[in-house]
């Protein structure tokens, strides 16, 4: 009787694992986005590309259609039907190809998008409508692909039809009790009276504070370091930089790295810089030396290069003389560091290339076009459909936007953003002019901590985030720099200029730099806040470090 069970048992269970392989050998699809064929301005020939990066990303279904990589088709010729597409797809080994073309006539795009499987099957749309319509269009057709070639549920044209109300470009304030709506009826949360703004007294829900550490920073980055998968927290301060992990609820010290002696700490980035997979550390600094009290001092660049394995800091390159920063450049907005050398009459040069570290040295690369002003400090590109704005702070810390062609287009008026306190004096003195005094004016240059541009509320519409400047000396004072109190604020592009969508309550202290990321490694972003706090209005002497982290609540 125990055999006869045994056997029984045993033969359900290899049928069970025979209807299993058939799945199993499945696996996940593979799929490829080939870059659309264009026609048009050449203004707009970024498009192609930009359309790729983004069908490569939404019609991703993890465990069931991945991309295979665009790899998989360099050097492989557009196919040009439904048969040459099947032929390719059986000849690189995928499961499905996506192509398109788009052609623009003044602002008109006429747009079409072909899926194709291997087994034959194949999907195809076409539209006309204004570029700045292209964006909910794409995101419209990627979730028709998603339901009607990969079977996705929950996903094709049926419901596709139903959602069409929601691609509307509206941004909605995150749900946290510490962040609050603009003053307008498409904006507004419930409060007890429309009449009352409700600041939150004592209470700090959707807030997380840490220790207060006993220096003052200039800039913090919230990224893995070491690739081991967990989120660190590094500080540049006046000693130098410091690394911390969340654990307790509280910045776990792990290394610190005492930096050139005398020197501004001016900003902290991270990148892969070396192509190797983790990315590094990049320190900017500026080193100043001081003649007389009548003259600006000499002064110059100074920069380092980080690797943070093993959770100990170490140099990879110092003493580079150039300003490195890192931008998320168009059209895959992936971080690239940039360089820029030190001016002759002014603190930046007019030119700007990207950057590789190459056998510890720098290795410029492509040329970078930047708006008048913009410097590896100052500047940020504000997604806006499948184009972009260009976004700097100028010398009186007010916003300015530009169009991809260079054009002004906006400009804040009285309020200021992102002032960290952090000065570097220099000489503002024309060309030709010997080593004596006349003519020399002394100027100073305050830097921005950075911006950061996020897609946080609506699908594609991306906000800009930055920290309203307030203080009541600084009204008074033009040169005065460090501000008691701050807000930070998500701005959304409408097309004519950047209007509030939400911001925090306000914050007591020098807001000195803030990120997108998740520090307490829970899979959940939150709105990082590297914050100076000083006792009283001039206590500058004494400041301190603390960290704040908001949730944002956006699921």
């Amino acid at each position: 009787m125990l055999n006869r069970r045994f056997v029984l048992s045993l033969t359900t269970l290899l049928a069970v694992l025979l209807l299993a392989v058939p799945a199993l050998a499945q696996g996940t699809k593979k799929y490829a986005v080939f870059p659309f064929t264009y026609n048009g301005p050449k203004k707009y020939s970024y498009f192609p590309k930009a359309f790729q990066a983004s069908l490569n990303n939404d019609l991703e279904w993890p465990g069931h259609a991945e991309p295979a990589g665009d790899s998989v088709i360099d050097g492989v010729a557009t196919p040009s039907g439904t048969a040459d597409s099947i032929k390719t797809l059986r000849s690189i080994g995928i499961d499905y190809l996506v192509t398109g073309s788009i052609a623009i006539l003044d602002r008109e795009a006429n747009l079409k998008i072909t899926a194709v499987g291997v087994d034959g099957s194949s999907w195809e749309r076409t539209g006309q409508m204004p570029i700045d319509e292209i964006t909910p269009w794409l995101d419209e057709q990627s979730g028709m692909i998603m339901g009607d070639v990969f079977q996705r549920p929950g996903y094709g044209s049926a419901e596709t039809k139903g959602d069409q109300e929601d691609i509307k470009d509206r941004v909605q304030a995150p749900t946290n009790p510490a962040i609050l709506a603009a003053n307008d009826d498409s904006y507004r949360s419930d409060t007890l009276n429309p009449q009352f703004r409700y600041e939150g007294g004592t209470q700090a829900e959707g807030r997380w504070r840490s220790q207060t550490f006993r220096f003052f920073s200039t800039s913090m980055v919230v990224e893995d370091g070491d690739g081991d998968g967990r989120n660190e927290v590094f500080i540049l301060h006046n000693d130098g930089i410091s690394a911390y992990r969340f654990n307790g609820g509280k910045l776990e010290h792990l290394d610190s790295m005492t930096l050139a002696p005398n020197t501004q700490y001016l900003r902290l980035e991270i990148a892969d810089v070396n192509r190797d997979g983790i990315k590094e550390l990049i320190v900017g600094t500026y080193v100043s030396q001081y003649r007389s009290q009548i003259k600006a001092p000499e002064g110059y660049p100074r920069s380092y290069i980080l690797s943070f394995e093993g959770d100990k800091f170490k140099y990879l390159a110092k003493g580079i003389k150039l300003f490195l920063g890192v931008l998320r450049i168009p059209p895959t907005y992936m971080p690239v560091m940039v360089a820029q050398k030190k001016g002759r009459r002014h603190l930046f040069d007019n030119h700007m290339y990207e950057a590789l570290l190459k056998d510890g040295e720098i290795v410029k690369g492509q040329p970078v076009s930047i708006p008048p002003w913009g410097n590896v400090y100052n500047m940020v590109y504000l997604p806006d459909g499948f184009g972009y704005r260009y976004v700097i702070l100028d010398d009186f810390h007010k916003l300015i936007v530009y169009s991809q062609t260079m054009e002004r287009l906006y400009s804040s008026d009285n309020d200021t953003f992102n002032s960290s306190g952090t000065g570097i004096e220099y000489s503002d003195k024309p060309e030709g002019m010997g080593p004596g005094t006349v003519d020399e004016v002394v100027s100073t240059y305050n830097v921005p901590f950075r911006m950061l541009t996020a897609s946080l509320t609506t699908k594609g519409k991306h906000e800009l985030l930055a920290n309203k400047d307030l203080s009541i000396a600084a009204q008074f004072f033009e040169r005065f720099k460090y501000y008691s109190q701050g807000e930070i604020h998500s701005l959304a592009w409408d097309g004519v200029g950047l209007n509030m969508a939400w911001k925090t309550r306000r914050i007591k202290g020098q807001v000195c730099d803030m990120a997108l990321a998740d520090l307490n490694n829970d899979g959940k972003k939150q709105l990082c806040v590297l914050l100076n706090t000083f006792p009283g209005g001039l206590g500058f002497s004494k400041r301190k470090t603390v960290v704040l982290a908001y949730d944002l609540n956006t699921d």
